[in-house]
């Protein structure tokens, strides 16, 4: 016969602190004639529970688009300071003669 694991939830244990409501699940669990249970976890009712980890964020690939479009954008930017700076001091130097 196969075996299979359980996943219950219970509301409304009443207890002084988390390790007190466990006790007191345990116990009942006990007089209930369950043998092979465990309590996995006890929280605070009102708050979330402890399903589900925190994922950290993807880290994006070093050669993405955004990343060329960005270079791209900087060097046309160096490009139009450069010719300005040029242009001007062409303009300046030509005037006084």
């Amino acid at each position: 016969m196969p075996r299979y694991r359980a996943t219950i939830q219970i509301n409304g244990v009443d207890g002084e602190t988390p390790a007190a409501a466990r006790g007191a699940l345990e116990e009942q669990l006990r007089r209930s004639g369950l043998e092979n249970c465990r309590v996995v976890s006890v929280d605070p009712e009102g708050l979330p529970g402890r399903h589900a980890a925190p994922r950290p964020a993807p880290v994006p690939a070093a050669n993405s688009g955004w990343r060329r479009d960005s270079n791209a954008g900087g060097l046309l930017l160096v490009a139009a300071a450069a010719w300005a700076f040029w242009f001007f001091w062409w303009m300046l130097s030509n005037g006084t003669e």
